[in-house]
């Protein structure tokens, strides 16, 4: 952000104030809302079998490539190239008909134990132009990996923006870095809040609770109370303006200490309910952080994880921006009166 000081104040040319850049954001986190709920999530027949005789639930969403048709009903190889029979004794269902070998269908299925085969359900997409992989135990709330885990991750960049504001005001002394630093901090403690909440969410339909103390809970919310006092140290502080600002850095400055640590390190060391959990600093099934270097997580979501990140990370950058900017207008209303 560049400013400048005039006669008539603090002048600042910053993108984040465009009324195009506010249009361009709304409108692509619209689609992305729009293309994690609508986009259809798909498994195996494998999953669909397990999951069956495992009594969870009897109808399973399978995305499969149609091999060939018969009396008997259609022959599918699904993601992972594995071949099932589809029981059909419909093969028109609407306005499709299936027997347009080499179509992607993805449908609903349950596993018939008797038939060694799959009832067809519904069809749910025909030639999507992208799934989602189905999650065993999540289902339809898997959706919830494009907001939980994003927010999560610009909590942890805004908490850390925060604290180079800090280390740049006890170096140069500039309160506007001050301010900055108290914006970026606040813009973290409402994605890690945000975070929460989408967690509890996916906890009361995966665990049965919304809150149940697991370790990876249990830490953020002793991170939302550790940035939680450094806004009421701000508050209740009756020091100079100057010294008050200092104390406020320095405790930012420590409180980051313990955010990798809460965030990363103890739902790691710890049993845990959480993917990444189960004692190993860090875990190797762990979905985007593990021991092996790779990420086990389906490219197209891993995609639009990302793009879910850059998202939010923009909806962070416009907050601290207009936080920081109402910051100003107060010092300046108390310097003036």
């Amino acid at each position: 952000m560049c400013c400048s000081m005039s006669s008539g104040g603090i002048k600042t040319l910053n993108t984040f104030r465009s009324n195009i850049f506010l249009w361009c954001l709304g409108i692509a986190l619209t689609v992305q809302v729009f293309v994690a709920f609508e986009t259809p999530i798909g498994g195996s027949f494998e999953d669909a079998a397990m999951l069956s005789m495992n009594g969870v639930q009897d109808v399973t969403p399978v995305k499969a490539t149609l091999v060939s048709t018969d009396s008997a009903g259609a022959l599918f190889n699904d993601l992972y190239g594995k071949r099932g029979r589809v029981c059909v004794t419909d093969k028109s269902h609407g306005t499709y008909a299936i027997d347009k070998v080499g179509d992607v269908l993805v449908m609903s299925v349950a596993y018939n134990r008797h038939a060694k085969a799959f009832d067809l359900v519904e069809i749910i997409r025909v030639n999507p132009i992208m799934t989602f992989p189905m999650i065993q135990g999540l289902g339809e709330l898997g959706r919830n990996m494009l907001f939980h885990v994003p927010m999560s991750m610009v909590a942890f960049i805004a908490f850390l923006m925060g604290t180079i504001y800090s280390i740049l005001y006890l170096v140069k002394k500039d309160f506007d870095f001050d301010r900055r630093a108290r914006a970026a901090s606040t813009g973290g403690f409402l994605f890690t809040a945000l975070a929460t909440v989408t967690g509890s969410i996916w906890a009361r339909f995966s665990w049965g609770t919304f809150w149940n103390w697991d370790p990876r809970e249990t830490s953020i919310f002793i991170l939302l109370l550790i940035y939680g006092a450094y806004f009421m140290l701000r508050s209740l502080l009756e020091e100079s303006e100057d010294k008050k600002a200092r104390i406020a850095a320095v405790y930012n400055i420590i409180a980051f200490v313990t955010v990798p640590f809460l965030m990363f390190i103890l739902p790691r060391i710890t049993q845990s309910l959480h993917p990444g959990g189960g004692g190993g600093i860090i875990n190797a099934d762990a979905p985007i952080i593990n021991l092996s270097g790779r990420t086990h997580t389906d490219p197209t979501l891993l995609d639009m994880h990302w793009i879910s990140v850059l998202l939010f990370l923009l909806v962070f950058l416009w907050i601290k921006d207009l936080y920081t900017r109402i910051l100003r207008l107060q010092d300046k209303k108390m310097e003036q009166a």
